[in-house]
């Protein structure tokens, strides 16, 4: 699945229903695999979007995670392996959670980036 564009705000998402997201994202296929080193707690599941900053991972498990936990994540995307760290910045139990990356170096978020910039210019001019 090629990534489409999705609505640059998103009603009812995140604390209080306002919009969080720093950068657009898109619609992707892609599996992550997240551990959290301070509980021991893993979970897996589908990447449903992405964007520079963050991804949002489909889970219907009942996640026990707090806001900002780190976790080390790995996620495969476009045949491409990645692992980063991120935070959590939203648990949705049974649902998912969304994470923001924390690269780190810069080189690994140079690289991610060019990756998601290909792959947005495989998006029809009508469709962004």
């Amino acid at each position: 699945m090629s990534p489409e564009p999705l609505g640059e705000r998103a009603k009812d998402e995140g604390l209080g229903g306002r919009e969080r997201r720093l950068s657009r994202r898109f619609a992707c296929e892609g599996f992550a695999e997240a551990f959290a080193a301070d509980t021991g707690y893993l979970f897996r599941g589908e990447i449903r979007d992405i964007s520079e900053t963050g991804c949002y991972i489909m889970s219907k498990g009942r996640l026990k995670l707090e806001r900002f936990t780190e976790v080390d994540l790995q996620f495969m995307l476009n045949k491409r392996k990645y692992r980063t760290f991120a935070r959590v910045m939203d648990v949705r139990p049974g649902k998912g959670v969304g994470v923001e990356f924390r690269f780190a170096d810069q080189w690994a978020e140079e690289q991610f980036k060019e990756l998601l910039h290909a792959l947005m210019r495989t998006i029809s001019p009508n469709e962004v």
